[in-house]
């Protein structure tokens, strides 16, 4: 694990170089990667500088990391805000095609609300996310996996539902714990004073993961922690 103190603005343009790096890296070796990503204003700025980068975005898949049980349209939708900061120019550009886009749909008429389906999507890509953009809550919480929450405890290996989140919205589903430890990469972020309490808990070694679910990235074998935060 790596820790990287720093402002902000330049944080998020190391960010954003370090994922291409990781990409260029991985696709030497392998025909497509899967990146993983969050909604939120933390990773906003990371999406700006990622789209100025030339990647073979021919070969990169996008999913959720978690999602809101909402329309794609809605605003409280972590798919919208990625679309809006990078996706729709990259596409828009040409230089990521739209099959490479796997935003979670809600359907509301489902008992899963199409859980299993976006299971399905990852399971033809690997059934992983190779490279994961996270960022911590004021709680510690990362995704939509919760301190001292079931979601933290639940040991399925792929996306799960969360319908009793204890932040709005309390319907959501998540890349499970034992997803994102599959990853070969993750970047997770403490941005804001607002966090500070969460990056203590943290860095805190009597602190679990079940306490402090963003500390689950210290098993990823590449993992970079990057915050604004002097402790």
């Amino acid at each position: 694990m790596e820790r990287i103190v720093g402002i902000r603005k330049e944080l998020e343009e190391q960010v954003a170089k370090r994922m291409v790096k990781g990409i260029e890296n991985l696709l030497q070796e392998n025909d497509y990667l899967v990146l993983g990503i969050v909604g939120g204003s933390s990773v906003a700025g990371i999406f700006s500088y990622l789209k100025e980068y030339s990647i073979d975005w021919n070969k990169v898949h996008i999913f959720m990391a978690d999602e809101r049980l909402v329309p794609l349209d809605s605003d409280e939708s972590n798919y919208k805000l990625a679309k809006e900061a990078f996706l729709d120019e990259l596409i828009g550009t040409g230089k990521l095609p739209k099959k490479n886009l796997h935003p979670f749909v809600y359907d509301p008429n489902q008992k899963d609300y199409g859980l299993n389906s976006y299971i399905k999507d990852l399971n033809q890509y690997g059934g992983k996310m190779d490279i994961i953009l996270l960022s911590a809550g004021e709680d510690g919480h990362t995704a939509s996996l919760f301190p001292n929450h079931p979601s933290i405890e639940d040991e399925s290996e792929a996306y799960i539902l969360v319908d009793n989140s204890p932040k709005p919205p309390v319907k959501r589903i998540s890349a499970s714990k034992n997803l994102l430890l599959k990853a070969k990469e993750s970047f997770l972020l403490f941005f804001g004073e607002q966090k500070f309490d969460a990056y203590r808990r943290f860095s805190d070694e009597d602190i679990s993961i079940k306490e402090c679910p963003s500390k689950l990235v210290k098993s990823i074998d590449k993992s970079y922690i990057f915050t604004d935060i002097e402790e």
